[in-house]
């Protein structure tokens, strides 16, 4: 299989670059869900679209024995792509910067090969859309097993790939490899006015220069230094004119955690921090 899966790689670069430049994001993987079925179609693959919304499932096997899955994600980011090469991305502001690209390719990949396989028991291709949303509403994770994608999966695997690690290698490890990850939204409220008269106002920006390190200084001095964890602000919004205070600022940014209790107690020291 290994040879095999060797032959395939010019195959799965064309692939990849194929949806690097036609990058979707979160639930608008209208595109991407097509192709991926297009593919699935060619290799004679059973599969069910719109799970998830945008999301695919591919199944395989002779429906006896255990139930496996693999798994990968297929949205992009709202990021304008720099690169100059010929598979750059033709959707303006929006970019394949984390590899659901290759995860896409790498799963299409694992399906031509099972396919040529007599697998006994069932092997479950799950292509997951929306994987950057970080909410109950916006996850594409959340929404699949909620709709029972997992309920008669008894192991999963997945893969992540990293620009920071020599091409061809796996590397694999003991316990969780990546973080549990919220994005928060909170707002600082004070009272708009001209920038001339600041001592008639309540600036929200001024009032925000005091939350950010209120923030930042929540894993340092207030988490278990031996337990691990990470907050990042990600947006500061405010204001509609440069002499104008504005009454609002609105800010969001992500978590990561490990455990479930290092998770409560970030959103409980977020809301102290608000």
């Amino acid at each position: 299989m290994l040879d095999r899966a060797r032959q395939l790689q010019p195959k799965l670069v064309e692939i990849r670059r194929h949806i690097h430049a036609h990058p979707e994001l979160g639930f608008r993987e209208v595109q991407t869900s097509q192709y991926v079925s297009n593919q699935l179609n060619a290799l004679h693959v059973e599969h069910q679209r719109g799970v998830a919304r945008t999301g695919i499932v591919a199944t395989l096997g002779d429906g006896s024995g255990p139930v496996v899955a693999l798994r990968a994600d297929m949205d992009a980011l709202p990021i304008e792509e720099a690169n100059d090469v010929p598979y750059k991305s033709q959707t303006p502001g929006v970019m394949h910067a984390c590899g659901h690209d290759a995860h896409t390719a790498m799963l299409l990949g694992a399906a031509e090969l099972l396919a040529q396989e007599r697998l006994h028991g069932t092997v479950k291709l799950i292509f997951q859309p929306s994987e950057e949303g970080g909410s109950e509403d916006t996850s594409g994770g959340f929404l699949m097993v909620k709709e029972g994608v997992l309920d008669d999966v008894e192991a999963i695997w997945g893969i992540h790939v990293g620009s920071g690690e020599p091409s061809g290698k796996i590397f694999v490890g003991d316990g969780a490899i990546n973080a549990a990850a919220d994005s928060f939204y909170g707002s600082v409220i004070g009272m708009g006015g001209h920038g001339a008269f600041p001592h008639r106002a309540l600036d929200a920006v001024w009032l925000t220069s005091f939350v950010l390190p209120a923030i930042y200084g929540i894993v340092p001095r207030r988490i278990d230094p031996t337990r691990q964890a990470v907050i990042s602000v990600g947006t500061i919004s405010a204001g509609t004119a440069t002499n104008i205070l504005p009454p609002k600022v609105d800010l969001s940014g992500t978590i990561r955690s490990f455990e479930p209790e290092v998770r409560q107690q970030l959103h409980d020291e977020l809301e102290r921090a608000f």
